[in-house]
């Protein structure tokens, strides 16, 4: 079980922290005793999504559009010289788009996909790695994967493709950090019942697809975005402290196969 004390004098950064599963990690750090930094690129909407947490005061707000490098190099030169650490980076943004058939997806999806997806979590890995490796901090990095890196569907090859990068960039930072004692994982999130997933009941054809999409997991719902927030707690706490490198998904079974 973890201590509710677990974080109390920890530092964590959280991107695409404004709604869904971003926000139920912040939340959950929180409670923990955590000073939480939520990132986001909208701030009315980060203003909002910290107003929704209970005990939000040592929750902080920096509005950052993470696709552009240069504001991901000044968002972590704020965040050194406000808070002089970083204990635990969770790299939770990332952008699904609709299905496009795959000889169809052109250059600029492609660029903007892998910017999203994989490009702003190697920036900030990076930028959080050096604060811990300058200060001598044991921290964790918890990037955000997917199912879809695991369990391929046709229409989604730029967000599978960006999402295995992910995963596999987790492994490459995870053996290049381990001599810090710095550890890198992957929560990798089935169909989670999101606000966007949610937004979807209202069009008919959607929620017939989703009801077919519901019997393909065998634990028989989606996951709530506390499932996944779970998940990510514990491979930032002292739990979790001799793993890393790994891909947990949190999908219900979703990816070791259908029931029938």
């Amino acid at each position: 079980m973890i201590q509710d004390s677990e974080f109390t004098g920890k530092v964590v950064l959280v991107t695409g922290a404004s709604q869904g599963i971003g926000l139920e990690i912040c939340k959950q750090f929180t409670d923990l005793g955590a000073t939480v930094i939520m990132v986001a690129r909208n701030l009315e909407k980060l203003e909002a999504a910290r107003d929704s947490i209970p005990n939000n005061s040592d929750v902080h707000l920096f509005h950052c559009d993470l696709s552009v490098e240069s504001e991901i190099v000044d968002l972590f030169s704020k965040v050194r010289e406000r808070f002089q650490q970083i204990d635990v980076l969770v790299n939770n943004l990332g952008a699904y788009s609709e299905k496009v058939d795959w000889n169809k997806i052109d250059h600029d999806l492609w660029i903007k996909t892998f910017e999203t997806n994989t490009l702003s979590a190697y920036s900030c890995m990076v930028k959080a790695a050096e604060i811990m490796i300058e200060k001598g901090i044991k921290g964790a990095i918890v990037n955000l994967g997917s199912s879809s890196a695991l369990q391929l569907k046709q229409g989604r090859m730029h967000y599978s493709v960006s999402k295995a990068s992910v995963h596999t960039l987790t492994k490459v930072a995870a053996l290049d950090l381990a001599k810090y004692q710095i550890r890198v994982n992957v929560v990798s999130p089935g169909p989670t019942a999101t606000e966007i997933v949610q937004s979807r009941m209202g069009d008919p054809v959607q929620v017939l697809q989703e009801a077919e999409r519901l019997k393909k997991i065998p634990l028989g719902r989606y996951a709530y975005t506390s499932d996944i927030a779970n998940a990510v707690v514990f491979l930032s706490s002292s739990k979790a402290e001799f793993i890393t490198g790994a891909i947990l998904p949190v999908d219900g079974g979703y990816t070791i196969g259908e029931t029938s």
